[in-house]
């Protein structure tokens, strides 16, 4: 009997054929999407915002160290308070704190490596806590302050404590502003910075817009969170170095370095949060009070996680009279104050 080539050429494929190929469109698709991501994560580079000046600037002053050539801002007169900022950001964020301190103390508002506009030497640099404190001290040592009270938001929360809990004679007294202390789960965003490969890909895919709508979950009060200010934290963090030390701060962080010494802390500490706080619980605050002996905890009502750019007025006062009370005041405040 002949064969109609024409009609087993129509024939349908076998269900095991059209699984294979199947198989081999999802295999295909994937090791595209695994190649971008590889391509995204470790070649190409984004561009770079370097037009931008900055108002905050004018004041700048830079010092070098054998870490990193030092951005910072000093103003003021009497004992020395050093500021910190969160992740992401930069001295900037203390634009309305300053003033208010500087009224009675040498300020330093400083960015640490990885933020704003220090230059860090070693592009190895881990940004672990250890590492993150001894850029700390260095900085210290090259603005000639051996001992001082640091305020630090946030991610370098966890810096200060660790400073204040391994090196007590470096730390006169210690503020924290909602900060990542405890030894546990971090928000998504921050899980997400963990993840090799997918950490580096999404802070260089990372915009100015797509920045700005993470930033507004940090204020509870919108309106202060205008373009500008975006603009100002925008143009330091879309640099280079600036991008691979939001990922590699998160993924070097170990917060058990810092839990399992907080009985250590010999400092008077202020610990101030926002009950709408969205990035680290404010259900942390009394706990960590509770761990830092003889620390003060005061919890407002309305504020998010940039408390102090959210309400200064509110915030400010706390700070100064803080920085002002004797040594055993703190052992005497309570708890939570709403």
């Amino acid at each position: 009997m002949p064969i109609d080539s024409e009609s087993t050429a129509r024939r349908p494929e076998t269900p095991p054929r059209r699984r294979r190929r199947a198989l081999k469109g999802v295999a295909a698709l994937l090791a595209g999407i695994i190649a971008a991501a590889l391509l995204v994560a470790y070649a190409w580079q984004p561009p770079e915002e370097r037009d931008f000046r900055s108002s905050w600037q004018a004041d700048s002053r830079f010092v070098d160290t054998p870490v990193a050539r030092f951005h910072y801002i000093k103003t003021g007169e009497g004992s020395p308070v050093v500021l910190l900022p969160g992740g992401t950001l930069w001295s900037y964020t203390y634009r309305d704190t300053v003033p208010a301190l500087a009224r009675d103390h040498t300020v330093y508002a400083v960015d640490p490596p990885g933020y704003g506009y220090t230059s860090v030497h070693d592009e190895d640099f881990s940004y672990d806590v250890r590492a993150m404190a001894d850029a700390l001290t260095s900085f210290m040592d090259a603005v000639g302050v051996p001992r001082a009270s640091i305020l630090a938001h946030s991610l370098n929360g966890s810096v200060a404590l660790y400073l204040a809990e391994t090196r007590p004679e470096r730390v006169d007294r210690l503020v924290l502003l909602a900060p990542l202390a405890l030894d546990t789960e971090l928000n998504l965003n921050l899980d997400l910075m963990r993840v090799p490969v997918i950490g580096e890909a999404v802070t260089k895919l990372m915009a100015r817009s797509t920045f700005a709508s993470g930033l507004s979950g940090a204020y509870a009060r919108g309106e202060r969170m205008t373009s500008h200010v975006v603009d100002e934290y925008w143009a330091p963090l879309s640099r280079r170095p600036n991008r691979k030390a939001m990922w590699k701060q998160v993924r070097m962080l170990d917060l058990s370095l810092v839990d399992r010494k907080l009985g250590d802390v010999r400092a008077p500490t202020l610990i101030l949060w926002g009950d709408r706080d969205t990035f680290v619980s404010p259900e942390q605050a009394d706990l960590l009070r509770r761990r830092i002996p003889g620390s003060a905890l005061r919890v407002f009502p309305g504020l998010g996680h940039a408390l102090h750019e959210d309400a200064p007025a509110l915030i400010n006062p706390e700070l100064t009279a803080f920085l002002h009370t004797d040594a055993a005041t703190p052992a005497q405040t309570g708890g939570p104050q709403r």
